[in-house]
């Protein structure tokens, strides 16, 4: 009898007492409604802020770093993170990270009364960073906190995970840009602190307390980090978000100059392609629970740089394929449905590889696991934003969307060769090579084996 990778990795799992049903629905969904919160309060003011620094006299490169801040603590804050979470409770974690956002909230919406621009900026920035920290937090333990409750389908609570984040980054700008037209700077934070004192008392009540802290097994990051097949899947997650987030600077100034459209249109553009993820996401985590996970990954170090050829649309396609706004938007609907193939099968992969290789998987390995795999779409969303700035300065969009699609080549032969040593681990885990014997999703083998911790 064949065994999914899913069932598989939980079957390694330490005795835990289990929640009811209700309590793992409870707390899965205000977990979402805390990831969601975090990312709108991560995009929401950049509808408003540019027009907002603008009236007072703040440049275009200020604006930049208060915006830009928030990622780039994501990516610092995720590790430690995981590493909080060998230590103390998680739902502790989840409530003290969710209160801060919310009191941080409430002080942005006092920044409006400050006069210096300088010292806004300064405190800005500051809450800001403070925002993008407890952001991480709440990341990582989401991720942590759902793989525990759901270990059979961790693909599938994963896309939903990511439908949720995309929804928050979709629409929130939206919600920031009507607010401050109702009510101003004030309104847009208070609005929002609101939510996020709303989803708090929720957590408080409704979140299941999960045992998330290091068992009797041990394990490290470095063990994680030698291994280059265990975080490669991480780092292929940030090649795609790289591919995601390459056009969003530079499509508001394609659109207008090729098609005399303005932002409404861009929005509208960004829109389609966050709704490509969001309705085909929680099917795709599906299908990943029960098919091979690997194929999903592997199919999507393909299909990615292809269809990166019809956004432009890329030069060679000129006599085939001609610009048009009809065009643009299945090109970003389709990429829409293409980046969770790379991005979501991940974290199920990146347990998989451990598991297989060293028999078992210790909390605290599956901790830094998490926070790793977190930390790879901020690096992805950073990475991409930074370079489309730098290339769109010297090269068209046509130009600059079909050179990145031949760089990220060099990742597809990556995924190749991962591919092909993965292959060959779990070749030599059937044979008993390997301390512990695992069957390989890549070889057809129907013998049913015993899994144990």
């Amino acid at each position: 009898m064949r065994v999914s990778i899913s069932e598989r990795v939980s079957m390694c799992e330490p005795n835990t007492p289990e929640p009811s049903s209700l309590q793992k629905l409870c707390t899965f969904v205000l977990i979402n409604l805390s990831l969601f919160v975090s990312y709108a309060l991560y995009t929401l003011p950049g509808a408003f802020l540019p027009i907002y620094n603008m009236d007072r006299g703040i440049g275009a490169a200020s604006t930049g770093i208060i915006l830009a801040c928030v990622p780039l603590c994501y990516i610092i804050v995720c590790p430690i993170a995981g590493k909080l979470l060998d230590k103390y409770s998680a739902k502790t974690m989840l409530l003290i990270s969710t209160g801060m956002l919310a009191v941080v909230t409430f002080l942005s919406a006092a920044l409006g009364n400050v006069t210096s621009n300088t010292c806004f900026i300064c405190l800005i920035v500051l809450l800001r960073l403070i925002q993008g920290a407890n952001g991480g937090v709440i990341d990582v333990i989401a991720f942590a906190i759902t793989a525990k409750i759901y270990p059979n389908n961790i693909a599938l609570t994963t896309s939903i995970i990511e439908t949720s984040l995309n929804l928050a980054v979709a629409f929130s700008p939206f919600l920031g840009g009507v607010f401050y037209e109702v009510g101003g700077f004030y309104l847009s934070f208070v609005v929002t602190a609101c939510a996020v004192s709303v989803v708090l008392i929720g957590t408080f009540f409704g979140v299941t307390n999960v045992d998330t802290k290091r068992d009797e097994d041990g394990g490290n990051l470095f063990s994680v980090l030698k291994e280059v097949t265990v975080w490669f899947p991480a780092w292929h997650s940030a090649a795609c978000m790289i591919l995601f987030n390459f056009y969003i600077p530079i499509l508001s100034p394609y659109v207008q100059e090729t098609f005399n459209a303005g932002p409404t249109f861009a929005g509208f553009a960004l829109l389609i392609n966050t709704a490509g993820i969001c309705i085909t996401a929680p099917v795709l985590g599906h299908l990943m629970d029960k098919l091979n996970p690997y194929v999903f990954m592997a199919a999507s170090a393909f299909l990615l740089p292809v269809s990166y050829w019809f956004i432009g649309p890329a030069p060679f396609l000129a006599g085939v394929l001609t610009a048009s706004k009809t065009q643009l938007l299945v090109a970003l609907g389709v990429i829409g449905v293409l980046v969770p193939l790379g991005c979501y099968p991940g974290l199920l992969i990146m347990f998989d590889i451990y598991t297989v290789k060293f028999g078992k998987m210790p909390q605290a390995v599956k901790n830094y696991i998490t926070s790793i795999y977190c930390a790879s779409f901020p690096l992805g969303g950073c990475i991409g934003s930074a370079m489309s700035g730098i290339i769109a300065e010297r090269l068209s969009f046509g130009l600059s969307t079909t050179y990145i699609s031949f760089a990220f080549l060099l990742q597809t032969v990556l995924v190749i060769w991962w591919c092909i040593v993965v292959w060959r681990v779990k070749r030599q885990a059937k044979r008993g090579k390997l301390s512990f014997s695992e069957s390989s999703p890549l070889i057809d083998n129907s013998e049913e084996r015993n899994y144990s911790n």
